[in-house]
């Protein structure tokens, strides 16, 4: 009798046991379930994000050689510079660049002359294409030589120094943004800061379709954002 008793005692105490590990298991499954549900919640949140919520994010490249003329005479300058850019736009949402703006720094004077984009296409050509508004998509990108000419109220007769020395650069991007839009929605935009050097100045070189190179000490490109 007590023999029997026994191997009930063990027999529950084994079910026992086992139920017990079966629901933990279970309770592991459930977990690891749960782990995986949250993953892909967070990348399908994140994946939305990126391609449909993200805001136009631009940035701005330019190559390491531009180009500089003056057509004009050294009595009466009429700078022009000739930058081959390229916009990209790193967000998801569309953004549109109204007007860019170039500000030309001489480091030996202190002085900064102001100009801004004025027509696309190298120096010279033809038909020369005014400057246009640029929507750019998500993910996408834009290349064209812009000639960014003085602005009107400009006072600098001239910003470059008939000797060889370097400039400091600045490109600027005005962009559309609607002035009710949430701040996250809004457009992101940083300043491209760059530097050239060139040789002497000699207006022999500026005849007719004549352009005189600027090149960055290191032959890199420079980009928004980069160290």
């Amino acid at each position: 009798m007590g023999l029997f008793r026994r191997n009930k005692a063990d027999q529950f105490i084994n079910e026992a046991v086992e139920q017990a590990r079966g629901a933990s298991e279970i309770s592991r499954a459930g977990l690891f379930a749960t782990i995986i549900s949250a993953f892909a919640l967070l990348f399908s949140g994140y994946s939305f994000y990126e391609t449909v919520v993200r805001s136009a994010d631009f940035a701005s490249y330019v190559p390491p050689r531009i180009a500089y003329t003056d057509p004009n005479s050294p009595d009466h300058p009429f700078e022009v510079f000739i930058v081959p850019l390229t916009l990209a736009n790193d967000g998801a949402r569309t953004g549109t660049v109204l007007s860019i703006d170039l500000l030309v720094t001489n480091p030996r004077t202190g002085k900064t002359k102001k100009f801004y984009a004025a027509h696309f296409g190298t120096w010279g050509q033809s038909a020369r294409t005014p400057f246009m508004p640029v929507a750019l998509l998500g993910k996408s990108s834009f290349s064209r030589p812009m000639q960014f000419v003085p602005r009107a109220d400009e006072k600098i007769n001239r910003i470059l120094d008939l000797e060889a020395g370097d400039y400091e650069f600045e490109l600027r991007l005005i962009t559309a943004s609607p002035d009710n839009s949430l701040s996250f929605l809004k457009p992101k935009i940083r300043p491209l800061r760059f530097s050239m050097q060139t040789i002497d100045m000699d207006y022999r070189r500026f005849n007719k379709t004549g352009t005189q190179a600027m090149w960055s000490k290191d032959a890199r490109p420079s980009a928004t954002g980069a160290q």
